[in-house]
């Protein structure tokens, strides 16, 4: 079985590339986690932070957060593209389910494939996390000692230097966060049946009546959970200050978000087909037939839609979240009496980690679908479109992908306001939500120029071959 996997993955070399590279931008966060673990635990960095009257147990904090925030990156991002690679190579499991395989050796093999790309992308995830860390660690832990009581003071950090304890860790720990991340798809592999290998690309994918109607309970039971520990608290009489009113009323908010941006994580993929109807109808009234027909070939890959979609509406959803609670927070101290200058450094890294795994990871599905891709805008111009409607047509579906990803995204942003605007009654008199609209906006249109230029650079040398060619390519 091993020969064989090998070989699968030696011949399809360039589909498995999309998948290294996340792996690799994945393990490059985990090396610079890791670095600025080993560094801030040393002796020199400790007698620096005690000279300067710092508590060292804040910078690790700071360290084991961005590790967990990173670690559950890696599990969904990754997650999502073993799913997106599982159906890019399911003919090849079913060629083997017909040949004698059983569904453990079908798993088996999807589990060393992994490990494969995993110990590639790691590999060279953890090499260039070395360099990012000497840019990265020193200025960031200058950054966030500024936010510590006392602020910086005295505080001069010893030299930084990579360490080889860290680069080791970072490998392993990236390899095992990706086998993590590909249990769910080795287990899908399992089940992808023999009579796949004699239907080809038309063979449906499975039922789905349980799994939708699992997912709408399994979602809403996490909205409710959010909602309930939001309002816990909701109606009690006040027994602290104005500050720590203040402080709960921010991380009431946070917590809910977070709760609620993984509930519609676990809903997109039965309000994804929901929106791209929505957007057929909008494009139908607005007289585009091209935008009708961009939004029917999204629906007709949900798993493509729903893989790209929902990392891209996590992360635009726990980021707009994060901004609306800390701008939100601010406001609510400034209109109590109580202003202060915050610091946003951590804040900032986050959202920058969130949106650049999210959207290499939505590139990458959208990379491993090449072979779907260049096949239907054979189809499509062998109807009669031609090759600058087809380009239409997919700045169309791009266009629709991403506000369907904004639209996922205001669900959490809607619950932490709703809790910011109950409470802040309740503390300052009047309803305080902060939402960054330009952000969110200006994050929307950047996702939809990504989204486009990635599929458009898949098919931009089919299109300028002959149909014939086209079709024989696939």
């Amino acid at each position: 079985m091993g020969r064989y996997v090998l070989r699968v993955f030696r011949d399809d070399l360039a589909g498995w590339v999309p998948a290294i590279m996340v792996i690799a931008v994945v393990t490059t966060l985990v090396g610079v986690c890791m670095n600025q673990f080993v560094w801030t635990s040393s002796p020199s960095f400790a007698s620096a932070a005690r000279l300067a009257g710092l508590d060292l147990a804040e910078f690790a904090m700071v360290s084991v957060t961005i590790y967990v925030v990173v670690a559950l990156l890696a599990f969904f991002s990754l997650t999502v593209v073993g799913s997106a690679t599982v159906d890019r190579i399911r003919g090849t499991f079913a060629q083997w389910r017909l040949m004698g395989a059983s569904p453990s050796q079908v798993r088996a093999g999807m589990w060393m494939l992994v490990g494969v790309a995993s110990l590639t992308g790691s590999l060279l995830g953890s090499l260039i996390a070395m360099p990012a860390s000497l840019l990265a660690v020193p200025e960031f832990d200058a950054m966030a000692a500024e936010s510590f009581a006392g602020g910086l003071g005295s505080f001069v950090p010893p030299a930084f230097t990579p360490s080889a304890t860290a680069w080791l860790g970072s490998l392993l720990l990236g390899v095992a966060t990706c086998m993590l991340g590909a249990f769910v798809p080795s287990m899908r592999a399992a089940k992808v049946r023999p009579i796949e290998a004699i239907r080809g690309g038309n063979a449906p994918i499975g039922r789905r009546g349980w799994r939708h109607w699992a997912r709408w309970a399994l979602g809403l039971v996490v909205m409710a959970a959010a909602l309930a520990l939001a309002f816990s608290g909701m109606g009690m009489p006040r027994a602290h200050a104005f500050g720590q009113e203040a402080g709960q009323t921010f991380n009431s908010a946070l917590w809910a978000g977070i709760i609620a941006s993984f509930g519609m994580y676990v809903l997109a993929g039965v309000l994804v087909p929901i929106l791209l109807d929505a957007g057929r109808v909008i494009c139908r009234l607005c007289g585009s037939a091209t935008g009708v027909l961009a939004a029917r070939a999204a629906k007709a890959k949900t798993v493509f839609s729903m893989n790209t979609i929902a990392p891209l509406a996590l992360a635009l959803g726990l980021s707009a979240t994060l901004l609306t609670c800390a701008r939100s927070y601010g406001r609510i101290l400034t209109l109590g009496g109580h202003p202060t200058s915050l610091n946003y450094a951590d804040s900032l890294l986050i959202i920058a980690m969130l949106c650049i795994v999210s959207l290499v990871t939505s590139l990458a599905v959208i990379a491993l679908s090449n072979r779907g891709m260049v096949a239907d805008q054979a189809l499509l111009r062998s109807i009669g479109l031609s090759p600058r409607r087809v380009t239409r047509m997919i700045l169309w579906q791009s266009l629709q992908l991403a506000v369907g990803a904004v639209v996922l995204a205001l669900i959490p942003v809607a619950v932490s306001s709703l809790v910011l605007t109950t409470r802040s009654i309740t503390l300052v008199g009047v309803p305080v939500v902060e939402i960054p609209w330009a952000s969110v906006i200006g994050a929307g249109a950047a996702c939809w120029l990504a989204l486009f230029l990635i599929q458009y650079m898949q098919i931009r040398p089919a299109l300028r071959r002959s149909v014939a060619n086209a079709i024989r390519s696939r």
